[in-house]
């Protein structure tokens, strides 16, 4: 276990030491607490937490609901079940920087292929990415698209090991598909959910790649999440203590949710 906890202390638990130290003074090295008396006063600030929580409420669940959705169909495919499961986990393989350069040319308000087919029916052909009424909406689908083909991994490995005989048993008590998937299928995969529903908690949380190739934030700060501002406020601004100050209350945020998650489902879990 030593080379592990020498990467975790190294890259994680020091660094945030570090900037939480950092936080809490000025470039002299005194004690002071105005970097978070400015985050309790910023606009800017508080759009972002908005903008995330947004995000995460929303994209979360989304993943789940979907890599779930494609697991169940890709355990009942028969046939060419290989190249469906390949196409699931596409999306994954893809760069995040590459996938969201295919879908700012789909969201494109001119040329686009979204509004060509809205047009080809008769519908508005907004500007998806240049509105902040749909902007954040638009990168949500592209991050659950994305994140959804990995994820559809761990359903499908979790779906295939459930013993075959309870499907069996239920089907002569006369059990329908429904009931036997609220009752069994769903309970059994509770663990799984739980994996991912953390895993894509802190993805949410760690997003600035598809931010920036996207809408960089834009348009009027609509889309700017955490990880992103504080980016832009260390690399971008040069306001270093002030970055630390947003790492740390997004550290804050994100293990408040993660501890939450695993309190709330692991009373519902069974592991055996």
């Amino acid at each position: 276990m030593t080379p592990a906890f020498v990467i975790l202390v190294g890259f994680t638990v020091l660094p945030f030491i570090m900037a939480a130290w950092r936080s809490i003074h000025d470039r002299s090295g005194e004690l002071t607490g105005k970097n978070y008396e400015r985050m309790l006063h910023d606009g800017v600030f508080h759009t972002v937490i908005q903008n995330q929580l947004v995000y995460t409420a929303v994209t979360v669940p989304a993943t789940v609901a979907v890599s779930l959705a494609l697991a169940l169909l890709g355990a009942k495919v028969v046939r060419a079940k290989a190249w469906v499961r390949v196409s699931f986990l596409a999306p994954a393989v893809l760069p995040i920087v590459a996938a969201g350069t295919i879908w700012v040319y789909f969201y494109q308000p001119n040329f686009g292929v979204l509004n060509a087919a809205l047009g080809a029916v008769g519908l508005p052909q907004p500007n998806w990415l240049g509105q902040p009424d749909t902007a954040l909406g638009a990168m949500m689908v592209v991050a659950i698209w994305q994140q959804a083909g990995l994820f559809v991994l761990f359903y499908l490995a979790a779906l295939l090991t459930q013993d075959p005989q309870l499907r069996e048993a239920a089907r002569i008590e006369g059990t329908g598909p429904w009931m036997f998937f609220r009752r069994v299928t769903w309970p059994l995969l509770m663990p799984t959910t739980l994996f991912v529903g953390v895993i894509a908690t802190a993805n949410s949380f760690k997003q600035v790649d598809l931010v920036f190739v996207m809408t960089q934030g834009g348009p009027a700060d609509s889309t700017k999440l955490m990880l992103y501002y504080v980016w832009q406020t260390a690399f971008g601004q040069f306001r270093q203590g002030y970055s630390a100050a947003i790492t740390v209350a997004l550290v804050a945020i994100l293990l408040t949710i993660a501890v939450a998650q695993i309190r709330l489902l692991d009373k519902r879990i069974h592991y055996r």
